[in-house]
């Protein structure tokens, strides 16, 4: 029997943008079995534009109308009526491209160990004058030839919702959206799916990110399109503030592949160091750093890890805190911890160099001597040497390491 498909639809205030979005889904090569367009008590005229698609029993739409409670609540109210094996969320103001469901869903339908499949994105605006549509890339995009897909998303999110198709019963594992976070709710499940699931992650291109100057977020947190960036980054950093303890370790072990059990530990605890790094949140990075050169703090850091620290460095949201006069007082700690706190302080002032460079382009004097006062005072980057250890990182994860 054929996998069913339900595509949820969330929509509030984007009267203008929601037929095009509906349009997309009805033309996919994989038909959606069921769409159920979950109406966040607009104020516009989505009511007026969903009517003729309610009419046409053809278009298998079930429209639902709720008082404003945010997209978290949508969804998990959506998700009740929803019949499908497979849940393809999709935004109200972007648009899939026909083949979107026929290629995510062969990915489940050969894989049954996989619980999400994902692809990429273009963004696009359109031409005030002409109304044509205007392509540009999806942004921020992983090399995925090396690492697992948990590792980059942990890292940072590089797909979105209307690229993703999940089994139902993995939502049901994993459990709601979560209503008291007022931005990426979406972040939020993703990671809380891929650190229960396999996932698989493909580079062809599935629907079309809107670019617009509109209002973004819930209706009691608005922000404008331009003040994005700040706004994400901040709510990033709160939904791994609260993830921090509920992913094992065990599961950021399961990444390397290490012929020393307590070097694949070492190595983890740099990996979360660096998922945290990348969030802006040093204080928890420099505590999973102190802890990993505590472990044969004898041994420098293998290339592998040296690796690690230099991603810590380079996330998309910048490293501010890290040419902190408090932050490097303790990066300076560490790299007085023998040869492993040393390396440490070496891989990370490697990285610190990239940033260098990024401000000197960006004309900014205050960060550029913020980060040569880092440098002068960290040991210089060298290649690190062959240590006769064998520590690689994975491309995927053991099942096991699912099952905690």
């Amino acid at each position: 029997m054929v996998a069913q498909i339900t595509a949820l639809v969330p929509t509030f205030n984007r009267g203008a943008l929601l037929a095009e979005a509906i349009e997309a889904i009805l033309l996919q090569k994989r038909a959606v079995s069921q769409i159920i367009v979950w109406d966040d008590g607009s104020t516009d005229n989505t009511s007026d534009i969903i009517a003729p698609y309610l009419r046409n029993e053809g278009a298998r739409i079930d429209y639902r109308r709720a008082e404003n409670a945010g997209k978290s609540a949508a969804l998990n109210q959506a998700m009740e009526l929803a019949q499908g094996d497979y849940i393809w969320i999709c935004d109200d103001d972007d648009i899939a491209l026909p083949d979107a469901t026929q290629k995510l869903a062969a990915i489940l339908d050969k894989k049954p160990e996989v619980g999400l499949a994902a692809g990429a994105h273009n963004r696009f605006s359109t031409a005030p004058e002409s109304g044509a549509k205007e392509l540009s890339d999806a942004g921020y995009w992983p090399n995925l030839t090396s690492g697992s897909p948990l590792r980059h998303v942990l890292e940072d999110i590089f797909f979105f919702q209307n690229a993703t198709l999940v089994r139902r019963a993995c939502y049901d594992k994993v459990g709601p959206f979560s209503v008291d976070l007022a931005r990426s709710i979406d972040y939020d499940m993703t990671v809380r799916l891929m650190t229960r699931y396999p996932a698989e992650v493909i580079e062809d291109t599935v629907f079309l990110q809107r670019k617009h100057d509109g209002e973004r977020g819930p209706a009691w947190q608005r922000h404008a399109a331009k003040s994005s960036d700040d706004v994400w980054r901040n709510a990033d950093k709160v939904v791994f503030e609260r993830l921090r303890d509920r992913i094992p370790l065990s599961l950021y072990e399961a990444m390397f592949d290490c012929d020393t059990p307590e070097l694949c530990t070492r190595a983890a605890l740099l990996q979360r160091g660096a998922v945290y790094a990348r969030r802006r949140d040093w204080d928890q990075a420099l505590e999973d750093f102190e802890a990993a050169v505590l472990i044969r703090p004898e041994l420098a850091l293998s290339p592998e890890e040296c690796r690690i620290a230099i991603r810590a460095v380079a996330g998309k949201h910048g490293a501010q805190e890290l040419f902190e006069p408090a932050t490097r007082k303790r990066i300076l700690d560490i790299s007085k911890r023998a040869a492993a706190g040393k390396s440490l302080a070496r891989a990370l002032s490697r990285g610190a160099v990239w940033r260098l460079r990024e401000a000197i382009k960006g004309k900014n004097p205050t960060e550029v001597l913020a980060i040569t006062a880092l440098l002068a005072a960290l040991p210089p980057w060298s290649i690190p040497t062959a240590t006769g250890r064998t520590l690689t990182e994975r491309d995927r994860l053991p099942l096991e390491a699912y099952a905690w």
